[in-house]
C-alpha cells in the first residue's frame, strides 16, 4: 500500500484534444474561445461549495487537504474534491519514489482522481505546513507544503510541495493546475525490506597448467 502511494505508471494518460478554435467575436466584445475537454467524461459532478473554501487560493489548498484526508475505508467526497478545480485543470505529478526514483507524470484531473481516491480510502491525511502565495489581481502562484501520514497521529512518511495556479472568475478562486512532489521520510525508508546483497564473485580456478613438450627423438 505505501509503495502505490506515488507509483502512477500504470496510468494511461489522455491523448491531447484539438487546439482552440476562435469564434467570431460579436460588435466590440473580445473574441471567445471554444475549449473542449479533452476528458472523455463529458458530464461531471461538481458539488456546490461553501464561498469559505474558495475566496482565497490559500482556502482552496486548505479545503483539499480536508477533503482527501481520512481514516481507512472512510468515503471521500469526489464532487467536492472536484469542485475546488476547474473543469480544464490538470494535474502533474513529479516524485521521488522510494524504490524506483525520480518521475514525472501530467495528466488531467479525471484520471488522476480515478486512480488517488481509492489510495486515499485506505488511509491518508496529508496537512499543510506553510503556504506563500504570490498574486496579481486575478491570478495567483501558491506554493504549500505539506506533511502525509497514514493514520491520524502516526509518523510523518512523506513531505512535498504544492504548487497550485489559480485564477478568480469574478466569484470564486479555481485550481486550474496543480503540480506536486513527494519525497519520502527516513520513517517511510526505515519499513522498506533492505535490499538483497550482491551475491559474492566465485573464486576463479587456477588453469590447468599445459603438459610439458616431450623431448625430440
Amino acid at each position: 500500500m505505501i509503495r502505490s502511494l506515488l507509483c502512477l505508471t500504470a496510468l494511461s494518460l489522455i491523448a491531447q484534444g484539438p487546439p482552440p478554435a476562435k469564434s467570431k467575436p460579436k460588435g466590440d466584445a473580445p473574441p471567445v474561445l471554444n475549449m473542449p475537454s479533452s476528458s472523455p467524461i463529458k458530464e461531471v459532478v461538481r458539488a456546490e461549495l461553501s464561498s469559505a473554501d474558495t475566496i482565497t487560493p490559500e482556502a482552496l489548498l486548505a479545503a483539499l487537504y480536508v477533503f482527501i484526508s481520512g481514516p481507512k475505508e472512510e468515503k471521500r467526497d469526489i464532487e467536492k474534491i472536484r469542485a475546488l478545480f476547474h473543469p480544464q485543470a490538470r494535474v502533474n505529478v513529479v516524485a521521488k519514489h522510494p524504490e524506483y526514483g525520480s518521475f514525472f507524470r501530467p495528466m488531467e484531473l479525471e484520471p488522476f482522481l480515478a486512480f488517488a481516491i481509492p489510495q486515499w480510502q485506505r488511509g491518508f491525511f496529508e496537512k499543510g505546513t506553510s503556504v506563500s502565495v504570490q498574486k496579481q489581481d486575478g491570478v495567483a502562484q501558491v506554493w504549500a507544503a505539506y506533511e502525509i501520514q497514514l493514520e491520524s497521529g502516526g509518523p510523518v512518511l512523506y513531505t512535498g510541495i504544492n504548487a497550485a495556479q489559480c485564477a478568480w472568475d469574478g466569484k470564486r478562486w479555481w485550481i486550474l493546475h496543480l503540480e506536486f512532489q513527494s519525497t519520502p521520510t527516513a520513517a517511510l525508508l526505515a519499513t522498506l525490506p533492505e535490499p538483497p546483497a550482491p551475491a559474492a564473485a566465485e573464486p576463479k580456478k587456477p588453469a590447468d597448467p599445459k603438459p610439458a613438450a616431450e623431448p625430440k627423438k
